[in-house]
Order: C-alpha cells, then sequence, then structure tokens
C-alpha cells in the first residue's frame, strides 16, 4: 500500500543571491529540519552563541541546509534543494513559492 505523503508549502524570499525562508514558515522549517535530526538524517550544529546550523549526515561533512541566528530567527543561510530532498526522507512533499 503506497503511504500518501505530506504536503507542505515554503514561501521563500529573494535577497540579493540569497534565497531565504520567509518568517510565517521559518518555524515549520526548523521543526522539519529538528524531526530529521531525531531521525539521523541531519544533525544541528551550534556555531558560536547564536548561530545554529542544520546539515544532511550523507556524507561526513554534511551539506548545509539552514544557518540561522538563534537570537533574531533570521536565515543566514537555507539551501532549498537539499531541503526538499531531505523532506522527502520524511516523507513530506516540499513545494515552494517565491
Amino acid at each position: 500500500m503506497k503511504t500518501e505523503k505530506k504536503q507542505v508549502t515554503v514561501n521563500l524570499i529573494g535577497k540579493g543571491d540569497q534565497t531565504l525562508i520567509h518568517p510565517d514558515d521559518f518555524h515549520t522549517v526548523v521543526q522539519l529540519l529538528q524531526s530529521a535530526v531525531e531521525e539521523g538524517l541531519a544533525k544541528q550544529i551550534e556555531h558560536f552563541q547564536d548561530i545554529l546550523a542544520f546539515r544532511t549526515t550523507a556524507t561526513g561533512v554534511g551539506e548545509t541546509i539552514l544557518s540561522m541566528n538563534k537570537k533574531t530567527n533570521e536565515t543566514l543561510f537555507f539551501a532549498p534543494y537539499p531541503f526538499k530532498i531531505l523532506a522527502d526522507s520524511l516523507k513530506i512533499n516540499i513545494s515552494y513559492h517565491k
């Protein structure tokens, strides 16, 4: 029996050459990444006191998916494609809207 994937739409903001997560969707993205950490698909790395990053565990070093300022919840870096692949592993279908 085929399991249906949950559908999640994430709104993105283009800022120069950077892709950022819309503030309304930021909490959802972080929750999904924390679920991936619990499943062993990602790791959470704390840089300094206020910088938090999530990386894949697919390779030794991992690929950064999200880097954020913990104090302001500001996106410092976001990689939409690796996030979409990671979400697929969690049975979640991600679509983006700019």
